[in-house]
């Protein structure tokens, strides 16, 4: 007992190679011994090593045994004895790493290695509701989390949560942050003061600011302002895009209420939870064909896409005798079935 509790131990501490030649030193000498023991019952070394596997893992098939009783007290004496044992041990320490694996991506600090993935800064119930959305729209996408919480505070499969300081740049480093399609910092929880939470969220910003200057990627940033007044802050740290959330808030309101049913046609918008079937906004690029934006509304309205803007430009029904810029962004509004035959 006192051996394999070392040999255990010694695993346990990352030692899987050793474990692995090990085992498989044991199998390959096991099954030449066995073979010189009872040359005419295993005529070939794969003969002796399935023989010699079968017994480790179970107790045979039953379709070979040994005929001697030299053979038979090898078998008992070493098979058995060392052979389950070293067989129960591999097993073991796969399910250790396992567990390992498990508790270090719950804790947050596993790094992350893909790209094309969406970061998220900070766990709030608007963060929450934006993995949400992005999940909505597409079930495979990857997200990494970003917080200093002790433990992922979400259980999804393309979660990948990252503990640390939203401000580190080992804790980017771990995100991958450089090959990210896009970061988004949502303004603190806890903090009722404006400008205490935009200066948080502008502290972060800069952060990245700072760590994209290293690299050859832009980091694409969107960040969440509760103030209006603070955009130019968020713009000197060159911050792509800003959701003014407060202010969103009151101008839907007020519209809604000037003309009733705007928040549900907004709401129906941006949002890709309703389905398939529902009407969403999204981005096309414009093709080689398309000389004037007639051109790409024709075509796109053909195909049951209404193309309402380019850039942040709402007046495309003006433009239509216009020519088409090359490789220019449009935007269109369609169901997502539409939106993948385009």
């Amino acid at each position: 007992m006192l051996v394999w509790r070392r040999l255990f131990s010694q695993v346990v501490k990352r030692k899987y190679w050793a474990l692995l030649f090990g085992t498989i030193a044991y199998i390959l000498i096991n099954a030449l011994i066995i073979q010189l023991i009872e040359p005419e019952t295993f005529t070939t070394p794969l003969h002796a090593a399935w023989y010699i596997m079968t017994t480790m893992t179970t107790v045979g098939y039953g379709d070979v045994s040994v005929q001697t009783a030299a053979g038979r007290l090898w078998v008992m004496l070493v098979v058995f004895t060392l052979g389950i044992g070293l067989f129960g041990l591999v097993i073991g320490v796969i399910a250790d790493s396992f567990g390992q694996y498990r508790l270090l991506k719950e804790e947050g600090k596993l790094a992350f290695k893909e790209k094309n993935h969406y970061v998220v800064m900070g766990w709030t119930s608007k963060s929450k509701e934006a993995i949400k959305e992005i999940l909505a729209a597409n079930s495979q996408q990857a997200i990494v989390l970003i917080d200093e919480l002790d433990k992922s505070p979400i259980d999804h499969e393309m979660v990948h949560y990252i503990q640390g300081s939203p401000t580190d740049f080992e804790t980017f480093k771990k995100a991958n942050l450089e090959s990210a399609a896009s970061v988004m910092i949502f303004a603190p929880n806890g903090i009722e003061q404006a400008d205490l939470a935009d200066g948080k969220t502008l502290l972060i910003a800069s952060s990245i600011e700072n760590y994209d200057e290293g690299i050859s990627e832009n980091i694409y940033t969107i960040a969440e302002v509760l103030n209006d007044k603070h955009v130019r802050n968020f713009q000197h740290v060159k911050v792509d895009e800003f959701i003014l959330s407060h202010t969103f808030v009151s101008h839907l309101m007020a519209k809604t209420a000037q003309t009733r049913g705007t928040s549900k046609i907004i709401t129906k918008l941006i949002s890709q939870q309703d389905g398939e079937g529902g009407n969403d906004l999204w981005e096309v690029q414009a093709r080689p064909g398309w000389l004037t934006y007639g051109d790409a509304y024709e075509e796109l309205k053909s195909k049951g896409a209404h193309l309402i803007a380019d850039g942040s430009n709402l007046n495309v029904l003006d433009r239509l005798n216009k020519s088409l810029p090359a490789n220019e962004k449009l935007y269109v509004i369609c169901d997502s079935k539409t939106y993948k035959a385009l």
